[in-house]
């Protein structure tokens, strides 16, 4: 095989890639920090258990 043909099939192999994936949680509806009900998500781990427990003056 020529190498245009060998670059060809690689550009062909990373667009099947892309086409393939899924878009991050950072983009689209998820962005929006709500839930597919529209209830507001919690941040999970150490973010969430901190604002949970709110800022005590």
């Amino acid at each position: 095989m020529k190498k245009t043909d060998l670059e060809k099939l690689r550009g062909l192999k990373i667009n099947e890639k892309l086409a393939k994936s899924t878009v991050p949680d950072r983009f689209g509806k998820a962005s929006t920090g709500l839930d597919a009900d529209g209830q507001p998500v919690q941040p999970k781990g150490l973010m969430g258990a901190l604002l949970r427990k709110g800022i005590k003056s």
